[in-house]
């Protein structure tokens, strides 16, 4: 027990129960024994002037006899009488342990009766409680966002029925001032509700009905309103996730926009863009222009780029399928270099390949090339490019390395520059669309190989970058 204050309260002296009553039985059988064996003495003092030794001795000996005899007697008596509270003491041991099933059988209506009777009333009412919560976490577990507030309603009113053996349960969502409480009539099914509460809104009122029988008291609504707080988590969950999907389903009809719109505008440019460079052409051969060749050279780089974004709407439409050949990288990759037309960057090719040669599209990797060596270009920032050509006969592959001696890329932005229009922290200032990585790794993997970043650049001139193109090859044919 508790006193006002919180602090334990003792229901009796610091010697145990046992003890207490075994000097009490001690004490009851002894002293009138005593005292009668004193009041003869004294008669015998008073009739004859002297106590008789014999009596004094028979005296003793009948009160030591008589101290063994209700000894034993106390010691077998509470033994007997504490055999219930040993009993309830273990099965209260059991209960803490999370044995719910402890009882103990008590007979009489006497204070230990009443005991034993609180005990098997807390034990079950414990064990009611727990399946409670269990059918609580059960039903937790079987919501989901994705059902919808109309199946969590539901699936919530339905579990609250099973979860406090309810008659009728009902959830009313909105101000649960507009739902009035119900007054409590002896003999018929008791109302309860809880407030569909969080930190910072209520968003309704869960109702029921239970058994006129079935007891109620703080600590079955305590799990009741809890049950409900949990019910206006999933609801908030339902709206959160019903607001995410709306602005998924958006975002997927803008990028399905932006996809039409992309596919669309590369081809109405393709047109006009093999107009101007032909008539460019045609121009500057009749009469040599420096402007002129600026308008093929920037109509070539801009054909290029809307050959990318084709290539974007083509890849992940999934239309587009490589068309494989047998053939040199050297090859091509000066002629990319040509195309790009900047005489005044140092540029060095380096082929080691041996003979093989590589298997791949001869458009998706002319389409490749140019844009590792224009990126070279630009982010080098007028650095020397250079192009290593290796082979792999262990892996069957061809590879190509373009390298540079520009900033680098971050480590923190190895992965992004290949993402769609992902650009490193260093080239926020550096024109380009943030498409050329992003679909030349996926040309390259259409192809059978792919595009990875590798460690540094041109060592020699400052950081750089250095891209690898990875492709299948074949080898070199021996003259029999």
């Amino acid at each position: 027990m508790t006193g006002p204050t919180g602090e334990p309260q003792r229901i009796g002296p610091a010697i145990s129960f046992r003890a207490r009553l075994t000097i009490g039985l001690v004490a009851g059988a002894l002293l009138p024994l005593a005292g009668f064996g004193l009041v003869l003495i004294a008669a015998q003092v008073v009739t004859s002037g002297a106590a008789d030794p014999t009596l004094v001795r028979v005296i003793v000996f009948v009160l030591a006899a008589a101290l063994v005899v209700t000894v034993v007697f106390a010691y077998l008596l509470a033994a007997n009488l504490t055999a219930p509270l040993r009993a309830i003491s273990r099965a209260v041991e059991r209960v803490s342990a999370g044995d719910l099933s402890a009882r103990v059988e008590g007979a009489g209506e006497d204070e230990l009766a009443r005991l034993v009777e609180s005990h098997n009333r807390l034990a079950a009412k414990l064990e009611r409680r727990n399946v409670e919560l269990g059918r609580i976490l059960v039903a937790i577990g079987r919501t989901s966002p994705r059902d919808g507030l109309d199946r969590l309603v539901a699936e919530a009113t339905a579990s609250a029925r099973t979860a406090f053996d309810m008659i009728d349960a009902w959830l009313h969502l909105g101000d649960p001032l507009d739902v009035p409480e119900e007054e409590g009539v002896p003999g018929e099914s008791r109302p309860v509700r809880a407030i569909l509460a969080l930190p910072d809104e209520r968003l309704g009122v869960l109702t029921g009905r239970l058994p006129a029988t079935r007891t109620w008291d703080a600590a079955d609504q305590d799990l009741l309103e809890l049950y409900a707080s949990e019910v206006a988590v999933a609801i908030r969950n339902v709206q959160l996730f019903g607001q995410v999907e709306e602005q998924a389903r958006r975002l997927r009809e803008l990028d399905a926009a932006k996809d039409d719109f992309l596919r669309g505008i590369s081809h109405n440019l393709q047109t006009p863009l093999t107009s101007i460079r032909a008539y460019a052409e045609a121009v500057a051969t009749e009469r040599p222009d420096r402007r002129l060749a600026s308008i093929v050279e920037q109509s070539e780089r801009l054909h290029r780029i809307v050959r990318q974004l084709l290539a974007v709407s083509r890849l992940e439409a999934g239309t587009l399928r490589p068309r494989t050949e047998v053939l040199g990288l050297g090859a091509r990759v000066r002629r990319a270099w040509e195309a790009l037309g900047v005489p005044d960057v140092p540029f060095e090719l380096s082929d080691s390949t041996d003979g093989w040669l590589a298997i791949a599209d001869p458009d998706q990797l002319d389409q490749v090339l140019w844009a590792l060596l224009d990126n070279a270009v630009r982010h080098g920032r007028g650095t020397p490019v250079e192009v290593v050509l290796g082979a792999r006969p262990e892996e069957g592959r061809v590879t190509a390395t373009i390298r540079d001696a520009g900033p680098g890329v971050p480590e923190v932005d190895r992965e992004r520059v290949f993402e769609r229009y992902g650009r490193s922290a260093g080239s926020a200032q550096v024109e380009g669309t943030g498409l050329g990585l992003y679909v030349s790794r996926l040309l390259c993997r259409a192809m059978g190989g792919d595009l990875v970043l590798e460690a540094g650049g041109l060592a020699s001139s400052g950081p750089g970058g250095a891209f690898t193109v990875l492709l299948p090859g074949e080898a070199p044919t021996t003259e029999p």
